[in-house]
């Protein structure tokens, strides 16, 4: 017999959006929650610390989507890692603090009809999420969970790259969250005190205890069961033991934007063509359901240092026994930081909004899917803001435990590839102003046979060879007021009923910034409008 159990509300998914959901839930103090994740508990000792998560990549605690072979990005696959564990997203990404920008989500409101979801709603969100240690109002918060903090640990270099992009003309920014988002500056993150502060630390583990709440982890989400319309409970494996969650309110789903929209095909609400391939029976005709897929890409330009001034072997020897020192004992140092401390977002085109975003940091990625290179290095990362491409995902199986079949078609737009163009160009820029000059060596890409001036088509083959993400997927459950939308203004599953999804696939719009912070926004958002109808 299969093991059955019951509680008000089903949460899938134990990422960022799933644990400020449960969070919210059981505060409430009325109802019992069950939150379902495919990982394990946060107990990866590299994630905690704000600059080894690259080592938590190494782990099981993260997994990736690989896409079918991408023209649009010379025939390669494109590969988008994901965290499998509980905090998702946030307990193993860079801790970059940012929202994007107040247009972003007017164009949610006013140009893809999100009623509600402007910035003047969504700002007062941020706002009570918030415990920000160094920032205040109007924009900051200072009394919520979230711990969000400026840099304590500033490396040299980034010093000398902030110094060359206001010397290549960009503005200083203290605070990209502020009134303006343009301009170069020091990223806040969620880290402080020589911890990751993920959404599992600040919402989650507060309540792990609440015998309102029961965790789920290593648990697959199979199928969502029907009554009619009405979601009712929740297929699961655990241990290669099958259960039923049974739900008396909702299910609510936040997956992320593979898996929200893959559970959702296999429960057979999805593109009508594509259920009846995989022999499910439809229960809503829900054709972009998987659609409107979109990420952020980044292309890396990237430089040899002159002297080793660099994050390279800062893990290994002396120098990593410094580091130890440094952190263990005074709670200081590299360790402390979150690796890409320091950036600007830029007006490339002119139109009045920054459409580039550009990391720095002393080190130099590899070939997209690859570790950093071997050497002491430099890079800017320019990245598309708003990209306009857009892929779709698709059932590979009826399998849960499969990856959904992915076409990314990343760089489809010239938009995009234009994008990546002016923003190698003004990496190139920002890295021959002097102060850079004194401490770089030669370029390692664009390489010397890669021309970047404007018309070269070795700039553009180039780029489609270095394209990468940058982790930001996004859109695949879009949420709207057409007849088309996933989900509506409140979040709710279109063409049936008992069934949310509150996770970053709900953008209509990608948000012109990193995105754990909106997501988390999104889930918080959720929850008001759960409670609400409740």
């Amino acid at each position: 017999m299969v093991e059955e159990s019951e509680f008000d509300y089903i949460i899938v998914g134990a990422g960022s959006a799933g644990c400020v959901l449960a969070n919210r839930l059981v505060r409430d103090g009325r109802f019992s929650v069950a939150l379902v994740e495919r990982g394990r508990m946060d107990v990866n000792r590299w994630i905690h610390i704000p600059a080894t998560y690259f080592k938590a990549h190494q782990s099981n605690d993260i997994d990736a989507v690989l896409s079918e072979p991408d023209e649009t990005i010379s025939g390669k696959r494109f590969a988008v890692p994901q965290g499998r564990v509980v905090g998702g997203g946030s307990s193993v990404n860079a801790m970059i603090y940012m929202r994007g920008q107040a247009d972003d989500y007017d164009d949610w409101e006013n140009l893809h009809g999100c009623d509600g979801w402007g910035y003047k709603d969504v700002l007062p969100v941020f706002v009570r999420q918030e415990k920000n240690v160094h920032l205040g109002t109007p924009f900051h918060g200072q009394d919520g969970a979230l711990v969000v903090a400026s840099p304590e640990y500033k490396h040299p270099v980034n010093e000398i790259a902030l110094d060359a992009a206001l010397s290549a003309g960009l503005g200083w920014n203290d605070d990209f969250n502020g009134k303006t988002q343009a301009g170069a500056g020091w990223y806040q993150a969620t880290a402080y005190a020589g911890r990751r502060q993920s959404a599992a630390t600040c919402f989650l583990k507060p309540i792990v205890s609440h015998q309102q709440l029961t965790i789920l982890t290593d648990t697959i989400a199979g199928k969502i069961r029907f009554e009619g319309r009405r979601a009712t409970a929740l297929e699961v494996t655990s241990g290669g033991e099958e259960r039923v969650v049974r739900a008396r309110k909702e299910i609510i789903l936040t997956a992320g934007s593979f898996h929200s929209p893959k559970l959702l095909m296999l429960s057979g609400i999805g593109p009508g063509a594509e259920l009846n391939r995989h022999g499910i029976a439809p229960v809503h005709d829900a054709p972009e359901v998987g659609a409107n897929y979109q990420d952020h890409v980044g292309t890396p330009v990237t430089y040899r240092l002159k002297e080793n001034i660099g994050y390279q072997n800062a893990d290994r020897g002396l120098a990593a026994l410094k580091n130890g020192i440094d952190y263990f004992v005074f709670r200081r140092g590299l360790l402390t930081s979150n690796l890409l401390a320091a950036g600007a977002c830029v007006d490339t085109d002119g139109d009045g909004r920054p459409d580039v975003q550009m990391n720095f940091a002393p080190f130099a990625p590899g070939a997209p899917g690859e570790g950093p290179l071997s050497c002491h290095s430099f890079h800017v990362h320019p990245m598309t803001m708003r990209p306009k491409s857009r892929g779709r995902l698709m059932l590979a199986s009826t399998d849960p435990e499969d990856p959904p079949k992915f076409e990314a078609q990343v760089l489809q737009t010239e938009d995009d590839l234009d994008t990546l163009r002016r923003g190698v160009r003004l990496a190139r820029e920002i890295c021959e102003q002097p102060q850079l000059k004194e401490i770089l060596s030669e370029v390692i890409w664009p390489g010397p046979d890669v021309s970047t001036t404007v018309g070269s088509n070795t700039l553009d083959d180039a780029i489609r060879d270095q394209a990468r993400t940058i982790y930001h997927p996004a859109g695949t459950c879009r949420m709207g007021t057409d007849d088309q939308a996933v989900v509506d203004i409140r979040l709710k599953v279109n063409g049936v009923e008992g069934l949310r999804v509150a996770d970053c696939s709900v953008m209509p719009m990608l948000v012109s910034g990193n995105t754990n912070a909106p997501t988390m926004m999104i889930a918080d958002r959720g929850a008001d409008f759960i409670l609400e109808d409740a």
